[in-house]
């Protein structure tokens, strides 16, 4: 048999089972009032129930996230695993995202930031400098020419006695300088003729100044420098002088130089070419030549032996002097032989 409960004890019961419910609705602690006081009452066996549930929900959020990724990875496999993918990832993975370089950039973005802010802030201060200087220069420029003008009044009454004088001088000055530019004409005009020296003139004035030069051979001049009577022999234009000699004679060099040319065939037979700077000297009609080409030769020294080679009437030396290729009569260098 049951034993009697009292009244007192059903109703502690029912509020616990009323307080029980309640918890187990909200998951949470439930409060109740005994008497005044209020106090905190959470079961044991709640406390398990929680914590059972709270596992199990975690659990079933880490299948479903394990399922999702394995459905997509099956689903995208191709991509994921292409060599686009790949080398994206690669690229992705090699990049330099390190905190002190970021901040080392930023502080250098932003101490340049400062240093440009800070030169325009001078350029203006600069700037309103200047234009106080300026304003103030502008000032003291006005008063120096308010000055000015009245000391220029008083000067102006004399300059004005002054303006006769100066016009006299002025027309002396200019008469001196029309005689000075006379003078200085007729200077030019005088000096003239030697600036327009002919070429022929130049090139005897640059043989006499620059080489010293003598006859090769003694002897009669049968045929001088220029035009002369032509034969089936010989040429109207001369371009040098015919010394006669006999066969065998000695030919000096006529000056000092370098035989640039040995040859033994054309109108002037056996002949020579010696070279000293611009200045050429030719001996031709030899019977002999005692040099040979590239030799050095002092003036004076024997190189050859009057003949009567290549197109000649007789035996005698033909003698030129050229500069630059262009002939000189040997007479105007050596006067008469």
């Amino acid at each position: 048999m049951e034993k009697s409960i009292s009244q007192e004890e059903r109703i502690r019961r029912a509020e616990e089972i009323y307080s029980r419910r309640r918890y187990n609705n909200r998951y949470g602690e439930s409060l109740y009032r005994s008497g005044e006081t209020r106090n905190r009452y959470q079961p044991q066996e709640t406390r398990k129930i929680k914590g059972k549930m709270i596992n199990k929900m975690i659990i079933q959020m880490i299948v479903c996230v394990i399922i999702y990724t394995c459905i997509y990875m099956l689903q995208y496999s191709n991509y994921l695993f292409s060599k686009d993918m790949v080398d994206k990832t690669k690229e992705v993975l090699s990049y330099d995202i390190s905190i002190e370089n970021l901040y080392n950039k930023s502080n250098e973005f932003f101490s340049e930031l400062q240093k440009k802010f800070n030169l325009v802030v001078n350029n203006e201060q600069n700037d309103n400098v200047n234009e106080k200087v300026q304003n103030e220069n502008t000032e003291e420029a006005n008063i120096e020419n308010t000055n000015t003008n009245t000391e220029n009044g008083e000067v102006n009454n004399e300059n004005s006695d002054n303006v006769e004088n100066s016009e006299i001088s002025q027309d002396t000055n200019n008469e001196a300088n029309q005689n000075s530019e006379q003078l200085a004409v007729g200077g030019a005009d005088e000096t003239q003729p030697e600036e327009e020296k002919s070429q022929e003139e130049q090139d005897i004035d640059y043989v006499k100044q620059n080489v010293s030069i003598i006859w090769p051979i003694k002897g009669v001049i049968t045929s001088r420098f220029g035009n002369r009577t032509p034969t089936e022999i010989v040429t109207a234009n001369h371009k040098g002088l015919d010394i006669e000699g006999n066969t065998g004679d000695n030919i000096v060099s006529a000056m000092d130089g370098t035989v640039v040319q040995y040859s033994e065939e054309g109108d002037y037979g056996k002949h020579l070419r010696i070279q000293n700077g611009e200045v050429l000297t030719l001996y031709a009609h030899c019977s002999e030549l005692l040099v040979q080409e590239g030799s050095t030769v002092k003036q004076g020294d024997v190189i050859a032996k009057v003949g009567a080679t290549g197109r000649a009437t007789g035996p005698h030396l033909h003698f030129e002097i050229r500069r630059d290729d262009r002939f000189i009569n040997p007479e105007l260098i050596l006067g008469s032989l």
